[in-house]
């Protein structure tokens, strides 16, 4: 089950935050980020859409022009058609109608196509340099966010931008435009039914709409809180439903689901009757500014003038809709805005501004060193390890051994780049890690197995490909006979075109594990990290494949976590953890030799492998 961690906390929402980042290189960041190894081979981001955007703004504008004009020139046709003058008086009347219904709809298109465009490319920006910055931090600097907030996060607050440029900017700009272009008409025509429409405008346009900024400011930040504790509850009652299942919670965890669900579902409808009562006070607006636009209109010009400027008035109110959509769109995404910023906060890592490295890395083998590292997780007192010192040198086989929370999975983070160390350093040919860029590091020089490996939904044959791109399928079944996986791959349908569901929920724990083993294996890196390979394994799998792992390369170095000390002998040196210290350490036989953790694992180990020998049914001895 994936723990609910409390949201992290949002920078201060006086102000709509600045995302400029989010669309394009800061000054003090690479504006060429595909000189670097790291995403060599990627394709350079496109260019802020700016020619889009002002042509959506423009035919916006101008569509909603085409709209006002064609009710204007419509109606002027129907009321001097009814005086039945000339034809000829008419026909410019006729061509303006025609020609104003065929540009609203060319103009409308236009905008929702140059509009749309523009937006996603945008998107594709946001989201791309949204999960740029995460990824330095996976998975130990996103701890303060729970897995459903940080995907209420790049979903529903990212789509926020999307309403910032199709729901809140173009309607504003339009309103503007068009509502200030026929205001000053209508002035023109008649100075006291041009000004009764300004007045209608600026209560429909900006006084309401700023109410609705106002009111709803605090109704949206409490509704996107809400919405974010219910998609990380349901996170947690979807992926953690076996475990909930078997100690009987599943019930009352799902109370909490349906308890956050109606929270919601409260601040909806409250949200919901706030815009019922300003859309009704805009129609109210609307209706009144018309009548006495109509009435001043009657008084002090003739009756086609009259009627025209009437039903203009009352097509230009109908900006208002929209403008009041844009308000409340714009309540939502002040709080997304505000929310997304805060993954803009997160403290820099060394690895995520990297773009260089500081020093070429040596040729030939390389070895990776421990140098009194030490490491303390953010809000901790406690540091997870101190004081750790290891050589790791091509051909040598280190295993790391200890009870839980000992430090064995954060030395394995050191290792592989994912986590930096508060103290000391990290160094692979002499070189720090956080000197390198991502794409150096990994997965050519060190990859391997982590804790919690994910396994993603596609085939066999993607899922190994990740870890080597264009691998041929004899390399494919080589890494999967290491892993003990080939004849489990070769009985499933397809084989490795086997279809994979998301996180491989019909296979097995040891399955999944043995698949992840084997894309660690397929990248074939200087130095691999393996935390508990054997895990879910049965004892003579988990010692087939931990012999096939130590097997001595001069080439390749093995880091090896495992609570399992059998097999062990098979190593160079082993460390023994307890409380993020290394309380001994030395070669299998000497820590056999010492009394403490090793030799009292061991022993109950090797205790619980007789008794399960001892209980094995006998070969039945031949007939005769």
């Amino acid at each position: 089950m994936t723990p609910t961690a409390a949201p992290a906390p949002d920078p201060a929402p006086g102000r709509v935050p600045d995302l400029a980042p989010a669309l394009g290189p800061t000054p003090d960041q690479d504006p060429t980020p595909d000189a670097t190894p790291a995403s060599a081979g990627n394709p350079a981001p496109a260019p802020a859409p700016v020619g889009r955007l002002v042509g959506a703004s423009v035919a916006a504008a101008l569509g909603e022009a085409c709209a006002i004009a064609l009710t204007a020139s419509a109606a002027w046709l129907i009321c001097r058609a009814s005086q039945q003058p000339p034809l000829g008086a008419l026909m410019v009347a006729v061509v303006a109608v025609r020609a104003f219904a065929l540009g609203r709809g060319a103009l409308r298109y236009a905008e929702r196509l140059w509009g749309h465009d523009a937006t996603l490319r945008i998107m594709e920006r946001l989201r791309g340099r949204l999960l740029t910055l995460l990824a330095p931090h996976a998975p130990y600097g996103l701890r303060a966010f729970s897995r459903g907030e940080l995907l209420n996060r790049l979903v529903a607050d990212a789509d926020a931008v999307q309403d910032a440029l199709l729901r809140v900017a173009l309607p504003l700009l339009t309103a503007l435009l068009v509502g200030g272009g026929v205001t000053v008409w209508s002035v023109l025509v008649l100075p006291a039914a041009g000004w009764a429409l300004a007045a209608g405008l600026l209560l429909a346009c900006v006084a309401l709409p700023l109410l609705a900024v106002l009111t709803g400011r605090r109704t949206a930040a409490r509704l996107s809180a809400a919405r974010a504790e219910l998609a990380a509850r349901t996170v947690d009652v979807v992926e953690g439903a076996e475990d909930l299942a078997l100690c009987g919670a599943t019930e009352r965890v799902a109370r909490g689901e349906r308890d956050a669900s109606r929270a919601v579902a409260r601040r909806e409808r409250a949200a919901a009757r706030t815009a019922a009562a300003l859309a009704a006070a805009a129609v109210l607006v609307q209706l009144g500014t018309t009548a006495a636009v109509a009435v001043l209109a009657v008084r002090g010009a003739a009756p086609v003038t009259a009627a025209v400027l009437t039903l203009t008035a009352l097509a230009t109110l109908d900006l208002a809709a929209p403008v009041r959509t844009a308000a409340d769109h714009l309540t939502r995404l002040t709080t997304s805005l505000h929310r997304l910023r805060a993954l803009y906060a997160l403290p820099a890592t060394a690895t995520a501004t990297a773009t260089t490295v500081s020093h070429p890395l040596p040729q030939g083998p390389l070895a990776l060193e421990f140098t009194d590292v030490g490491v303390t997780h953010p809000g901790s007192a406690r540091p997870a390890v101190t004081g750790i010192g290891l050589l790791l040198a091509p051909g040598r086989r280190i295993a790391l051994v200890g009870p839980s929370g000992s430090g064995k999975s954060t030395l394995a983070g050191l290792a592989l780049g994912l986590l930096e160390p508060t103290a000391g350093r990290v160094a692979l040919g002499g070189v720090p890690l956080a000197e390198l860029a991502p794409g150096t590091l990994r997965p050519r020089l060190a990859a391997g197995l982590t804790q919690y490996h994910h396994v993603f939904a596609g085939t066999v044959r993607d899922h190994l490909l990740l870890a080597r791109p264009g691998a041929d399928e004899d390399r494919l079944w080589a890494a999967l006979t290491r892993a003990g996986a080939a004849a489990w791959v070769r009985g499933l349908p397809g084989g490795l075109d086997a279809e994979v569901s998301e996180d491989a929920a019909a296979f097995s724990g040891g399955e999944r594990r043995r698949l992840g083993l084997a894309a660690a294996l397929l990248a074939d890196p200087a130095v691999l990290v393996l935390d508990e390979p054997t895990e879910s394994l049965a004892p003579r799998e988990a010692d087939a494949v931990l012999a096939a792992l130590l097997a001595p390369r001069p080439d390749r170095a093995v880091l090896l976590i495992s609570h399992r000390t059998i097999g062990l002998d098979a190593v160079d040196e082993i460390l023994v953890l307890d409380g993020g210290r290394v309380v001994q350490r030395g070669t299998h036989a000497e820590l056999l030799s010492a009394p403490g953790h090793y030799r009292e694992r061991y022993r109950t180990e090797r205790a619980a492998e007789d008794h399960r020998r001892a209980r094995r049914p006998a070969p039945a001895a031949a007939a005769g």
